[in-house]
C-alpha cells in the first residue's frame, strides 16, 4: 500500500511553528528578492491572494489586510523537511522524498491492516514532534494516493481509498486535477468530452496512449487500481548551474567577482555532494532586460579545465578570469551565474598522460577537510577569500526573512 504524506501550506506552516501568534492569521511567503508570492495558507487564500502574486502589486492590500509576510527562509524549510523524513523513516520500511513537502511511503500488503490507522499515527507524531501539519492519502498507486490526499486535506487529514465510494468521487473529481494531467493535455480531453477523473479512467488504454503519450497510459492504468508509475530515482545531475538576481543593480568589477564566488561556492558544494566532478566552466552576464534607465548587455564565456576536477580554486580561478574577459564597464549588471558542465565521477577521472606533479590527492584531501568543517560548524564557516559573508548589493532582498530557528544558535527564540 502506498502512502502520500504531503505538509500542508509548507513554507507558512514552517513559518508559523516558532510564531504561534500567527495561528489561524493569513501569511504569505515571497520568492527570492521578494520578487513574487511562492507560498501561502488557507487563511491568505481566503483573503483573495494567490501563488504568482508580484508583491509590489499586493503589498498595500495585504498591509491593510493584516497579512504577516515572510522572505523565503530555505534553511529552516529544509531542516525541517529533514525532521519530517526522520519520522517517516522511522515508521515505515521505505521511503521516496518526493519533493521538500512530498514524500510516498511504501508499506508491504499486510493482511487485514489498519491502513488508516498507520496515516493517523503518521500525522499525529509529525504533529507531535516537529509541529507540522500533515495530510495522508493511502491507495493503492501514487495517482489515487495523490488524488486521496487531496481531498484528505479537506477531511480530516487522513483518507484511505478503500473506504471511499470510489465511482462517485472520481464523478466529481475534475479530469485536469489528476496528477501528471496538465492544462494542455487538460484542453485535449475537454475537446472529447473528458472532464472527471472517471471519464479518465474509461478512457481506452490505446488512445490514452496514442494521444495523451506513454505516461498518460499510465496515468490512466494507475486510476483503475494498476500500479504503473514506479519510485523515482533521483539521478546525478548533467549540469551544476548556480544564480540569483541582484538586489541592486551593481557596476563595480570587484562586487561581480565576490558575488560570482559566492556562487562558485554554492556550485561546488552541490558538485561535491554527488561526488562529481567537472570538466567545463561557462559564466554569464547580464543587465536587467526590463530596465529601461541604460544599456544593455548579455553574454557568456567558457572555459575547458586542465582535468575534471571538484577543487574549489581550480574552478573559482577559471570563473574569475572568465568575468574579467566579460565585464565591460558602465552597464548596471543584474546577474551573473556560474554553470558547471561535463560532469564525471570524481574517484574516476582521467589524468594527463604527461602530468608529471599530480596534485589531486593532496586537493582531494584538502576539499574533505573543507567540507567537514562545513558540515559540523554550518555553511560558509570556511571560505575563500574572495567572498565576503557582510551584505552587499548583491545580495538577494530579503526583507521579511525569519530567523533560522534550528539551524543557528543566535536564532533560538527566547522565553520569558
Amino acid at each position: 500500500m502506498i502512502f502520500h504524506v504531503d505538509a500542508n501550506s509548507f513554507y507558512a506552516s514552517c513559518e508559523r511553528l516558532f510564531r504561534p501568534d500567527l495561528a489561524g492569521k493569513p501569511i504569505l511567503v515571497l520568492s527570492n528578492n521578494d520578487g513574487i508570492v511562492i507560498a501561502l495558507n488557507d487563511e491568505a487564500k481566503a483573503s483573495g491572494f494567490r501563488r504568482g502574486d508580484a508583491w509590489f502589486k499586493i503589498s498595500a492590500e495585504a498591509a491593510r489586510k493584516g497579512v504577516t509576510v515572510f522572505s523565503s527562509n530555505y534553511t529552516l524549510y529544509a531542516d525541517i523537511s529533514a525532521r519530517l523524513a526522520t519520522i517517516y523513516n522511522r515508521l515505515c520500511p521505505e521511503v521516496e522524498i518526493y519533493s521538500i513537502d512530498e514524500s510516498f511511503l511504501y508499506y508491504p500488503d499486510w493482511k487485514c491492516p489498519d491502513f488508516a490507522g498507520v496515516g493517523r499515527r503518521l500525522r499525529n507524531t509529525a504533529l507531535r514532534e516537529v509541529g507540522m501539519p500533515v495530510s495522508v492519502g493511502i491507495a493503492p498507486t501514487r495517482t489515487l494516493a495523490k488524488l486521496c490526499n487531496k481531498l484528505a486535506k479537506k477531511r480530516g487529514g487522513v483518507l484511505a481509498w478503500e473506504e471511499l465510494d470510489q465511482e462517485a468521487e472520481l464523478a466529481t473529481y475534475p479530469a485536469g486535477d489528476v496528477w501528471g494531467i496538465g492544462w494542455s493535455k487538460t484542453k485535449f480531453l475537454a475537446r472529447y468530452g473528458i472532464r472527471t477523473a472517471l471519464d479518465l479512467k474509461n478512457y481506452p488504454l490505446y488512445l490514452a496512449k496514442k494521444n495523451l503519450t506513454v505516461n498518460g497510459m499510465r496515468t490512466v492504468q494507475e486510476l483503475n487500481g494498476i500500479p504503473a508509475i514506479d519510485s523515482v530515482t533521483r539521478e546525478k545531475r548533467q549540469n551544476i548551474c548556480s544564480s540569483k538576481s541582484f538586489a541592486e543593480p551593481v557596476y563595480s568589477l570587484a562586487e561581480l567577482e565576490e558575488a560570482l564566488a559566492a556562487y562558485v561556492h554554492e556550485a561546488v558544494r552541490r558538485l561535491r555532494e554527488q561526488r562529481s566532478a567537472a570538466r567545463y566552466v561557462s559564466v554569464y552576464l547580464m543587465t536587467n532586460p526590463w530596465d529601461e534607465g541604460g544599456p544593455q548587455f548579455c553574454n557568456q564565456l567558457s572555459a575547458a579545465l586542465s582535468r575534471p576536477t571538484s577543487f574549489l580554486p581550480d574552478i573559482l580561478t577559471a570563473a574569475e578570469g572568465l568575468l574579467r574577459n566579460l565585464y565591460r564597464s558602465g552597464y548596471r549588471y543584474r546577474k551573473v551565474m556560474i554553470n558547471l558542465l561535463g560532469l564525471e565521477e570524481d574517484e574516476i577521472s582521467q589524468g594527463d598522460l604527461f602530468d608529471t606533479d599530480d596534485d589531486r590527492p593532496r586537493d582531494k584531501a584538502l576539499m574533505n577537510c573543507f567540507d567537514e568543517v562545513n558540515g559540523r560548524y554550518g555553511r560558509d564557516t570556511l571560505r575563500m577569500g574572495a567572498t565576503n559573508p557582510s551584505p552587499r548589493a548583491w545580495n538577494m532582498r530579503r526583507r521579511f526573512l525569519s530567523p533560522a530557528y534550528t539551524t543557528d544558535l543566535t536564532g533560538i527564540p527566547e522565553v520569558h
